[in-house]
């Protein structure tokens, strides 16, 4: 359940619900809003999330599990590895790799907004 305070937002929460709302409203990334803004991107997804516990802004719905979907494709024998998230990214790599790193390329990957 979803906190909400009905205490007007600070003179700082309003800075950043600002910079969130254009960030959401000029299709770009947060990591690309913050460069050209010359944000801290933590500080962004901090105030997001914090505005959202709020109730100033939407929790985001997007799922955080997606059903994989295994090719057809032959074995090679190289260990090439290829995944497309449901976001439109595609990671590509060859080599042997072990969980942790999957999960750090995969995580890394799904961030990307």
């Amino acid at each position: 359940m979803a906190h909400t305070d009905n205490a007007p937002l600070t003179e700082r929460q309003q800075y950043w619900l600002n910079h969130i709302r254009a960030c959401d409203g000029g299709g770009k990334t947060s990591v690309e809003y913050a460069r050209e803004h010359g944000l801290n991107v933590k500080s962004l997804y901090s105030a997001r999330k914090a505005l959202a516990e709020k109730g100033s802004l939407p929790r985001s719905q997007s799922p955080r599990f997606q059903k994989a979907h295994v090719s057809n494709l032959p074995v090679q024998s190289d260990s090439q590895w290829q995944v497309q998230l449901p976001n439109g990214v595609v990671i590509a790599f060859g080599g042997a790799v072990d969980a942790k790193s999957l999960a750090l390329v995969l995580s890394t990957a799904a961030s990307l907004s």
